[in-house]
């Protein structure tokens, strides 16, 4: 009870809302209090005993009247009041709505989408494929080397590390794109537009990463629909030649220290 009244007094003391025309509560309060100050006026015309008085001898006559003439300001304040605390609750779930949105779509160390949300986006883009025909991508990319930064200098250094790839690999993804942290070191993005620029954009990723971390990022891409037509088909699709890259990126590590250096782009597409 106490804290209902300090709600309210708080909503006296304040702009009743954003915009006073649109607090219905406060216009239904004036509007219901109007016949208040009329039917004290009628029975007291009516029952006074005394004929011919005007509305205004009777207002003069008996001052208790100014406390109904009154009452549609007073309810004006009370439904006010109420309309303020009303729009104050939504704003409030509103806000908390959204933050429960947020916790649940983005990967917190990161701050880029989760896995949950960029699947879900998957999901859509083959809606639209389906409808459409419209071509897109999926591109798994995977750090190289991070396992052992984790290993070497601990689970927060890969933190930090992963903290600035994601900043990378945002700097490098078009308008449209969907993008997000798939698991470990593994990010998942969903892009538009044709095999060429797909691949152009991993290798602009890749040299991103490598300018902030020092590591290298390899990508396994698959297309929509030549290279599957759902969400399990495309994803797997993608992660097998992703594997591929990283097994010739292996080969080739072990080929350079015999002194050979093939110097092979790390994008798996075809």
């Amino acid at each position: 009870m106490r804290r209902t009244i300090e709600t309210y007094l708080r909503a006296f003391g304040k702009r009743f809302t954003y915009d006073v025309t649109r607090n219905h509560y406060l216009w239904f309060g004036f509007l219901w209090g109007i016949p208040v100050p009329i039917v004290s006026l009628a029975l007291d015309l009516s029952l006074g005993g005394s004929q011919g008085r005007t509305p205004v001898e009777a207002l003069l006559e008996h001052p208790v009247h100014f406390f109904f003439v009154a009452h549609p300001l007073l309810f004006a304040l009370v439904f006010g009041a109420m309309g303020t605390v009303q729009h104050a609750l939504e704003e409030h779930n509103a806000q908390l709505i959204s933050s429960l949105t947020d916790l649940a779509t983005t990967d917190a160390l990161t701050g880029l989408h989760n896995r949950r949300y960029v699947l879900q986006e998957l999901e859509k883009a083959l809606q639209r494929g389906r409808r459409s025909e419209q071509p897109f991508a999926v591109v798994i990319l995977d750090l190289d080397g991070f396992k052992a930064i984790n290993d070497r200098l601990g689970h927060a250094t890969g933190d930090l590390v992963l903290q600035k790839v994601a900043k990378a690999l945002e700097g490098v993804v078009r308008e449209g794109d969907v993008l997000g942290r798939y698991g470990g070191d593994e990010f998942l993005l969903v892009t538009y537009g044709d095999l060429p620029s797909t691949q152009s954009l991993a290798s602009r990723a890749e040299s991103s990463v490598r300018e902030l971390t020092g590591l290298g990022l390899s990508a396994g891409i698959a297309r929509y629909p030549e290279d599957g037509s759902t969400e399990e088909a495309l994803v797997d699709e993608a992660d097998r030649r992703l594997g591929v890259v990283k097994e010739k990126r292996y080969a080739e590590k072990k080929t350079t220290r015999r002194g050979f250096f093939p110097g092979k782009s790390a994008v798996a597409g075809e």
